[in-house]
């Protein structure tokens, strides 16, 4: 499960010592990502701005996504709309944030100029492990009701340097860092449970769209639908929900059985028997209803009750448990 691997791992980077860098992801900017330098006080104090920063985001992870309670599924999950971090892998099709990479030396300094142009804040943070440099990323969208007086209603007052008992307005008003992590961005992957951040933001119907057509492709590869047409005419309509549908498949053993095991087994099984048409080469789907019978059988979303074996339940969120003992 992904939990246990990214959990472990991140925890490995935030304890002891650790590198934390913050920067500003731009709006539509040449440059996509700029340093936002913070006056630190003395250098590693918890107490100076900076650390305060980096103690405030640090615990904010910790509480959200390390908890006991926090759960975490594969992101062909989705269609399950559970309440759960989604883990994205980032591949040639979708890579949102492959601004990320740039490298250090490329990146120039953020100013006050380009406060308007700031979409979101960037925490870095960085440590080697096993000889190898980790980067974890927090990604904090800044809200609207983050920037102060965006809409010049209201008056803000700041002294004045030179006579401390006399107020001026404050006219450079920037955003405010708060304590949320909307997702993390670690090696390849994305965390998050704002899956709509993704699909406003950063294209996320791509990801659907490209996963879907994988899961077809998986099954063309068995050999066992005759008419492949009604799959792919089935993922590109134009609604994303059922490629969301198609795309849960990819994480069930069954989509790898051998077609004659897979057809002997429909065949043989009280609930797949007589379901669809079947000939001597294979599944024929009739229509949509029997795609999105065939995705079931794939999800394997029935289960029988063990205690009263001829009860049925139907169940789409499943997810498999370790064997206990030698049973």
């Amino acid at each position: 499960m992904p939990k246990e691997r990214l959990v472990t791992k991140i925890q490995k980077i935030l304890q002891d010592r650790f590198g934390f860098d913050v920067y500003i992801a731009m709006k539509n900017d040449e440059e996509a990502i700029k340093r936002f330098v913070l006056y630190e006080g003395n250098p590693g104090s918890d107490n100076g701005f900076k650390g305060r920063i980096r103690n405030s985001i640090v615990d904010t992870i910790q509480k959200k996504f390390l908890s006991d309670d926090s759960e975490y599924t594969m992101a062909e999950s989705i269609a399950d709309n559970q309440h759960k971090f989604y883990v994205i892998e980032q591949d040639e099709l979708y890579k949102p944030f492959d601004f990320l990479t740039v490298p250090d030396e490329n990146i120039i300094n953020f100013s006050l100029k380009d406060k308007d142009k700031a979409d979101a804040v960037l925490f870095k943070f960085s440590k080697y492990i096993d000889d190898q440099l980790v980067v974890l990323w927090a990604y904090q969208k800044i809200q609207p009701s983050a920037i102060p007086n965006k809409k010049k209603l209201h008056f803000q007052f700041r002294a004045q340097v030179e006579r401390p008992d006399v107020f001026e307005e404050m006219t450079d008003q920037m955003f405010m860092i708060t304590q949320n992590v909307d997702l993390l961005v670690l090696d390849n992957e994305i965390i998050t449970e704002n899956i709509s951040l993704l699909e406003r933001h950063f294209g996320f119907e791509e990801f659907i769209r490209a996963a879907g057509e994988r899961a077809v492709e998986s099954i063309v590869a068995g050999q066992l639908v005759n008419n492949i047409q009604k799959l792919q005419e089935y993922v590109h309509r134009p609604n994303r929900k059922y490629s969301k549908k198609m795309m849960q498949i990819q994480q069930y053993p069954i989509v790898s059985l051998p077609k004659s095991e897979l057809l002997r087994r429909i065949k043989e099984t009280d609930r797949w028997k007589g379901v669809f048409e079947i000939n001597e080469n294979g599944i024929n789907l009739r229509n949509f209803s029997d795609v999105e019978k065939l995705i079931d059988l794939f999800s394997d979303r029935y289960t029988k009750s063990i205690i009263v074996p001829d009860q049925e339940y139907d169940t789409s969120v499943k997810e498999a448990i370790p064997r206990v003992g030698n049973n």
